[in-house]
């Protein structure tokens, strides 16, 4: 059984996991090599990718201030807490089914690091997921 407290804490640590996720963020240009890859691109195509990865980091941000901080407002059983949860859960199944379905991951170096952090992250978009499928649900019960 899913429990009022358990479901505060998961979320709790979601949002610092996604605050991780955003000062990790500024190592992923420099490892799959941004710089050198988006120069023969025409510059509005440029200027498109860098306005998604600000709105996607933007994102990532106020899902892991708000998680961290309102914790509570995620899981105060209002349509909106409600509608929160269930936005954050769909963010993250979009993005594995991304991660699996759409990317082509064969351009990433097979480095160590890489690899590992793959791993790192695919675990934490399940978790991240489940948990807002817990936020979800809570709100709705």
């Amino acid at each position: 059984m899913i429990t009022q407290e358990f479901i505060n804490t998961a979320i709790l640590f979601a949002g610092i996991g996604q605050l991780i996720l955003v000062a990790a963020s500024a190592v992923i240009p420099r490892c799959l090599n941004w710089k050198d890859s988006l120069v023969c691109l025409p510059k509005l195509i440029r200027q498109i990718f860098w306005t998604y990865a600000g709105y996607i980091l933007g994102m990532h941000l106020f899902f892991g201030l708000i998680s961290t901080f309102g914790t509570h407002l995620l899981l105060d059983g209002t349509p909106q807490a409600a509608i929160l949860c269930m936005l954050m859960m769909l963010w993250w199944v979009v993005r594995i089914g991304l991660q699996f379905l759409c990317f082509d991951r064969k351009g990433i170096p097979q480095t160590r690091f890489n690899i590992i952090a793959e791993i790192l992250l695919v675990i934490l978009f399940v978790c991240l997921t489940l948990t807002y499928a817990g936020g979800l649900y809570l709100n709705l019960t």
